[in-house]
């Protein structure tokens, strides 16, 4: 009988593991499998890379945790660098091929589009990268700010870039652009040492929201009459949604008194005031 001189067929090369969602609960200082596994999820979609997790797989350090943050901004989450309930699911629709909600100008999860008859006034979604957990607070108050710039790019790049250790829940441009950049149910890093009519538990960051203006705070430049429109608009929609009382409107120069002189002298509070006190 003749031999068989069919080449035998070569073996199915072996299927890459599959990369799946780990159990939330992580955070940074976090090691483990865990971790690791979590790592592994960010480099499938492109979040860090191979080489980033190699540095230190299995540990929750900065750049885990600066891609944790570039996943939740994608996902439209609070951007907080935790993985938690909400990101694990998010994890777990993109690793099986959802797409995340497609990107429009506005943050679309807080606050809602109008409350009470107040329309939610028109901004741009520019996540910052600087935010935390409010643990927990309620918003009762809004804190305004002058930027000490008279350029709206550079204070929107300071505001947004991790590791700045800045941010504010949103930026008046000098022509009157509302930036949105930390999403409402978030704490911004605006308000520093500081207290509300003196208390200081929770702190000021925890419980406001925080508004800058570009303006170089000198009391000498003027703010725009776009940035005034723009805060007439604002600052009552945000008031009237998180049911805040017109005392609790308040400069930096007031929750951190010999600290902080902004919004410079010259801004015109009666302004704010007025259009506030028509709606709450």
């Amino acid at each position: 009988m003749l031999k068989d001189l069919t080449p035998a067929k070569p073996a199915p090369a072996p299927k890459p593991p599959s990369v799946t969602a780990p159990a939330a609960g992580l955070e940074r200082g976090s090691t483990g499998a865990g971790v690791k596994q979590l790592q592994s999820a960010l480099v499938k979609l492109g979040h860090m890379t191979q080489a980033q997790m190699n540095t230190g797989p299995g540990v929750y350090g900065p750049v885990t945790e600066a891609a944790v943050k570039k996943f939740q901004s994608q996902w439209k989450l609070g951007v907080d660098g935790e993985y938690g309930p909400k990101t694990k699911a998010a994890l777990e629709k993109a690793l099986s091929g959802q797409k995340p909600p497609s990107s429009t100008p506005t943050n679309p999860t807080n606050p809602p589009p109008s409350t009470g008859g107040v329309k939610k006034p028109d901004m741009k979604w520019v996540p910052s990268a600087n935010t935390s957990s409010r643990g927990g607070a309620d918003i009762d108050a809004i804190v305004l700010h002058h930027t000490a710039s008279n350029n709206t790019a550079g204070d929107l790049s300071t505001l947004t870039k991790d590791g700045s250790g800045v941010s504010a829940h949103y930026l008046i441009g000098k022509d009157g652009t509302i930036y949105h950049l930390v999403d409402d149910k978030m704490a911004a890093w605006h308000a520093g040492v500081s207290s509300l009519h003196g208390d200081k538990s929770p702190s000021v960051n925890a419980r406001s929201l925080g508004i800058e203006i570009t303006n170089d705070g000198s009391g000498k430049t003027p703010f725009t009459e776009a940035q005034y429109k723009a805060l007439e608009k604002l600052v009552p929609y945000l008031a009237k949604t998180y049911d805040i009382p017109m005392k609790n409107i308040l400069g930096h120069k007031d929750v951190a008194p010999g600290r902080k002189v902004d919004p410079a002298s010259n801004f015109d509070w009666g302004r704010i005031r007025r259009a506030t006190d028509a709606v709450i």
